[in-house]
């Protein structure tokens, strides 16, 4: 059984090596922590490097690219399930000249048929729509709370980020982010306007976050395990 050491909300593998002189974490493409050590290291001097390098792992672990591609494409026939606010809609697809193209009624969302070939098309255009004004009422609720004014608040296609702060003070957010659960997406709101107050991700970073948002962590983990299936 591989070695193991927890440290707060981080769990490393430790490997070690009769050859090995020098402390080394590495975080894996899959996000594993590797902690690799000489044979003879004590669990005490483990425990005091991890701690010390803790604020490390944690940026290096933000600045992985969170929007993983979905598990499938979506396809555009009745039946098919759609993300919105974390919540799964089935889609109906109506034979109805006179309606929208695209609507959410009641619990399922309704695509012309004769609109299907373009359905990427109409549900990009929805869920930017919509996310304007849900992320939009999002900021302002948390602008008095972390006494910042961002500049604007825009809703695009970030590729593979969920959001970002400009150095004017403009917030950016993936229109995907609407697709989230609002716990998620409230993270991803606040993780960016956080960064208003401290550009980088320094321990003031992580320690303003965290009056903010006490359990974060778990808002930010359950992005990247979970984010991935909440795309189109």
């Amino acid at each position: 059984m591989s070695e193991r050491l927890v440290v707060g909300d981080l769990d490393f593998e430790v490997r070690r090596s009769p050859r090995r002189r020098t402390l080394e974490i590495t975080v894996e493409r899959d996000g594993t922590l590797v902690l690799r050590v000489p044979e003879s290291c004590s669990t005490e001097r483990l425990e005091a490097f991890a701690r010390d390098r803790e604020l490390w792992v944690q940026t290096r672990l933000a600045e992985r690219a969170p929007l993983a591609p979905a598990a499938r494409p979506r396809e555009y026939v009745s039946g098919e399930s759609f993300f919105y606010l974390g919540r799964e809609h089935r889609l109906l697809l109506v034979d109805d000249p006179e309606a929208s193209p695209l609507r959410l009624r009641g619990s399922q969302f309704e695509l012309r048929r004769d609109q299907a070939h373009r359905g990427r098309f109409y549900f990009v255009r929805w869920y930017t729509r919509n996310a304007k004004a849900w992320l939009r009422r999002c900021v302002r609720t948390w602008q008095d709370r972390l006494e910042v004014k961002p500049t604007a608040v825009e809703v695009q296609d970030l590729g593979n980020r969920w959001g970002s702060c400009g150095t004017s003070g403009r917030l950016n957010f993936h229109w995907k982010t609407i697709l989230l659960p609002p716990t998620a997406a409230e993270y991803v709101v606040v993780h960016e306007m956080v960064h208003l107050l401290v550009p980088d991700h320094s321990r003031e970073f992580w320690a303003r976050l965290e009056r903010a948002v006490p359990d974060w962590r778990s808002r930010k983990e359950w992005l990247a395990r979970e984010g991935g299936r909440h795309v189109l």
